[in-house]
């Protein structure tokens, strides 16, 4: 088939015999080619004649390939403009032009906000409005998007922070929208700026949350926050982490509104309870001594949520026990403090489980003295043994069980008692768990774990049936991989059609209830 034109797409024109670019030589030199022969003088001025006629045809195929570069350049750079052109016009198409401002919005509040207490602060969405000019009014006239307010810290009390115009900025596009406040110790600048105080003071009726950051071993005043005292009207949340020795002034007695109080994870020093409206707040968390717990406790009939951490150990043998009678989640650190509780409606608990010293745990007079019917139990670094297999037998309400077992070094293989609590789950402990999340070692026994798993699985109803099943690992070995032997059996049950997976880190994480707040 006859080569097209490059240019013009036309058929090449017959070649006559002078115009062929190549033409077979008169005389054979490829006896000189493949040897170092001398050439005869009258061979000479034929070879000189190939030589210049194949430098005049590579000159001109180097100029053809020159061309045809070109005319490639200039087809790429016009396919270039048509293809921006066509994205340009598809844009115009584009859903996420639909979509209503108010979902926007929404949409880039989740972002910046979110429930996660390991976020302190949540900065305001100046980065937003760099995206498109639509979004850039979108977000500089949504209130909600700027409703997080930081308090800067100062180490002196007399320059304007710089952050200030920032600040006002933020309470003029937040409008009449509550606000967020957040005050975070810096090490270096130990005290809250005075002008942004100031400046946040005066809106102190519009705060939903109120957060002191203030880090370890804090030892100074926040006498800044009286000026807010009476005002707090709309406060819903009060919250506190970081060691320290401060007391928190009395500025939520008059706090209608206050429903959920966290304080310190780590160490509360506070010789009192902070003065607050006890009898009216819901969600609870604090790392306090004995005593201060349970005058929390005592002046709050209606929590519904409790996290409990003990600064230190205690008789909790003596007294009578604190009666919390709208509870349905507990979370507490250390079990003995169940000997001081009574929850009777409770459904959900998360708890260390280990024996003490008398040889039994704190978990079954706890739940016999109670008479709750639990729904959820999570236990963390459990020792399973026959008083587990006693706790969970009085427990035949339970639907969902997370055992966070002990391994040793983890190289320990499934124990007895192990064994036996598998071997219980298979003879219809728990007849109601739906749910089950188990922690397992790199030399654990896997047969009896998906065994029970499988029984479970293929009840017949009425009987509930084991949906789902969670493993993961311990901080003894590489938590994120799977021992091998382990990941053949989830892939087996899985084609099954069994839910079946192995979580990493973070999702092992929720599942054993780690954190400090309920």
């Amino acid at each position: 088939m006859a080569q097209l034109c490059w240019q013009c797409g036309a058929l090449p024109k017959p070649a006559t015999a002078s115009e062929s670019p190549e033409t077979e030589p008169l005389h054979d030199f490829h006896h000189l080619i493949i040897s170092n022969d001398v050439p005869l003088d009258s061979e000479i001025p034929f070879i000189r004649g190939i030589i210049s006629d194949g430098q005049n045809q590579v000159d001109t195929l180097n100029s053809q390939i020159d061309n045809l570069r070109a005319a490639i350049t200039g087809l790429a750079q016009k396919r270039d403009k048509i293809a921006k052109n066509i994205r340009q016009h598809r844009a115009i198409l584009s859903p996420v032009r639909r979509v209503p401002p108010e979902l926007v919005c929404e949409i880039l509040v989740l972002s910046l906000f979110s429930d996660d207490h390991e976020d302190p602060t949540n900065n305001p969405p100046w980065h937003l409005g760099h995206i498109c000019r639509l979004w850039r009014y979108y977000v500089s006239t949504y209130p909600a998007l700027w409703s997080s307010i930081t308090i800067p810290s100062s180490s002196s009390s007399s320059d304007p922070h710089p952050l200030i115009s920032m600040i006002e900025t933020q309470l003029v596009r937040s409008a009449d929208t509550l606000l967020r406040v957040c005050w975070s110790l810096h090490p270096d600048r130990r005290i809250a700026d005075p002008g942004s105080v100031d400046l946040i003071l005066a809106q102190s009726s519009r705060w939903k949350s109120l957060l002191l950051d203030i880090g370890c071993n804090y030892d100074g005043e926040l006498h800044w926050l009286r000026a807010a005292n009476g005002r707090l009207v709309a406060l819903e949340t009060f919250e506190v982490r970081g060691s320290y020795q401060v007391e928190i002034p009395d500025i939520f007695s008059t706090t209608p509104s206050l429903r959920n109080v966290f304080l310190s994870n780590w160490v509360f020093k506070a010789s009192s309870a902070p003065a607050i409206p006890w009898a009216q707040i819901t969600r609870y968390s604090g790392a306090l001594d004995m005593d201060l717990q349970l005058e929390i406790l005592e002046a709050a009939p209606n929590l519904l949520s409790c996290a409990i951490s003990l600064t230190a150990w205690a008789d909790y043998d003596r007294g009578m026990p604190t009666v919390l009678p709208r509870l349905w989640h507990l979370r507490i650190e250390m079990p003995g403090f169940l000997h001081r509780l009574e929850a009777p409606l409770l459904e959900e608990l998360v708890c260390q489980y280990s024996r003490t010293t008398r040889g039994r745990s704190e978990i079954l007079p706890f739940i016999q003295r109670s008479s709750c019917s639990l729904k959820t139990l999570v236990l963390r670094r459990c020792s399973i043994d026959s008083n587990l297999v006693a706790v969970l037998q009085s427990l035949p309400s339970l639907t969902n069980l997370v055992l966070d077992n002990r391994h040793e070094h983890g190289n320990v293989n499934s124990t007895p008692t192990q064994i036996a609590l598998l071997d219980a789950l298979t003879g219809g402990l728990c007849p109601n768990l739906t749910f089950l999340a188990y922690r397992v070692g790199p030399k654990d026994d896997a047969a009896h774990l998906f065994a029970m798993a499988r029984s479970r699985f293929r009840l017949e109803p009425p009987r509930p049936r084991l949906t789902q099943l969670r493993l993961f690992g311990g901080w003894a070995y590489d938590v994120e991989r799977c021992p091998p032997h382990i990941a053949v059996e989830i892939q087996m049950m899985c084609d099954e059609g069994f839910n079946v997976c192995f979580v990493g880190p973070r999702e092992a994480d929720l599942l054993r209830g780690k954190g400090a707040f309920p």
